[in-house]
């Protein structure tokens, strides 16, 4: 070879290289989120449903807030950790008229959210009508109105988050688990819930595009978790000695989980080819969940399958008299309160984890080992070569 184009050759190559090492520099760069927006159900709401139909009482937030705070734990949830991580306070729930600050976002979960339209009213069925479709309509209401009250200024202007900052957003979603519980508690088997994965789903997937389509690009995504190791499922919904796994889980209705979180990943994998300009994280809390509930001793818990505000039975749940409820003992009337430590606890009240159970979850998650693509929380805005 000619020494001139040896060089040449060389030249080119280290142009190359350099450039490829730029490049990752640029992506590997952490994200600015000046706002967060979450949809979900009662994993992530921040005080929706309290504020819409009454207050989630104590003992619901003595261990972190010392006093309920709409969230149906004893304390921070991890959106809750989420916010913190990227520098900003606890999100404010939509519905709550009282002392919300939305200047870095909002939060539309309720608790007993479904991504379908329950059929049935809250106080039929324990599901909210605020379901995912319905947190859209709140959300494509709300950019337009919170900048005609940010444009207008005077005191609640500044309450409002800046028109850039829904394009530049975080938007996060922990909900699906209410989907599969409606139907077994409508009586359904699990090939009958099963079978109707495919459309809640699709209406997911119309829900993201409809962000997409008003300018988010950066998306943090939950699976499910384990339904089949919380209390109000294994104490509600009967199951034979042979459905229950090593752990005492209900195999059968984890297996559907499992298979709902299968197919969430590939509409997530159909996301990302059709709206190219998203960055979409898949994260993958049901194996942390199951993990934590399957080895709780290794990781300094006891008792993962029993609630710790509760009352009686195998697990410490009592559909009839939930965590903060009275109960008659010896002639008297008694508060349903939590247990003596709730730290050492998974379970808070049959259906919700503790403080310290999100927190642990959370700080598995934060860094992206469990996430897909493996990116790390703080770099949710950046576009995956996979993508």
């Amino acid at each position: 070879m000619e020494p001139r184009l040896k060089m040449l050759l060389s030249v080119i190559a280290f142009a190359l290289v350099f450039v490829g090492a730029d490049r990752w520099k640029v992506s590997a760069a952490t994200c600015e989120f000046p706002a967060v927006f979450n949809f979900g159900d009662s994993n992530s709401d921040t005080g929706g449903l309290s504020a819409a139909f009454g207050q989630a009482g104590p003992p619901a937030g003595e261990t972190y807030f010392g006093a309920p705070a709409g969230r149906y734990s004893d304390g921070r949830l991890i959106i809750d950790f989420i916010a913190e991580a990227v520098g900003l306070p606890y999100l404010s729930a939509f519905l709550d008229a009282l002392g919300s600050n939305f200047t870095h976002g909002a939060n539309f979960a309720t608790a007993g959210s479904t991504i379908r339209p329950p059929n049935a009213t809250l106080s039929q069925s324990g599901f909210s009508p605020i379901s995912l479709n319905v947190q859209w309509n709140e959300f494509h209401d709300f950019i337009r109105r919170s900048q005609i009250i940010r444009n207008r200024g005077g005191f609640f202007g500044p309450l409002m988050p800046k028109k850039e900052d829904f394009s530049n957003a975080l938007y996060t979603f922990d909900i699906g688990q209410n989907d599969l519980t409606y139907g077994y508690f409508s009586n359904m088997s699990t090939d009958e819930v099963r079978a109707y994965v495919p459309d809640v789903l699709d209406q997911f997937k119309t829900v993201i595009k409809n962000i997409y389509d008003q300018g988010g690009r950066s998306f943090w995504i939950h699976n499910t978790g384990p339904v089949g190791c919380l209390p109000y499922v294994m104490d509600r919904l009967l199951i034979t000695a042979g459905q229950v796994d090593e752990y005492g889980c209900a195999d059968p209705f984890n297996q559907v989980a499992k298979y709902f979180n299968s197919k969430l990943k590939i509409t997530v994998h159909q996301l990302r080819q059709e709206l190219p300009e998203a960055a979409i994280t898949y994260v993958d809390v049901y194996r942390l969940k199951y993990t934590l509930i399957t080895k709780a001793n290794k990781f300094g818990f006891v008792q993962p399958l029993k609630a710790c505000c509760g009352h009686g039975g195998k697990y410490n749940y009592n559909m009839h008299v939930g965590c903060g409820g009275t109960v008659r003992v010896d002639e008297k009337e008694v508060v349903v309160g939590s247990c003596k430590d709730p730290s050492v606890k998974i379970n808070w009240d049959g259906v919700h984890f503790t403080e310290a159970a999100n927190k642990w979850i959370f700080d598995k998650i934060v860094g992206g080992a469990f996430s897909d693509p493996p990116i790390p929380l703080k770099m949710a805005c950046q576009r995956h070569p996979t993508h």
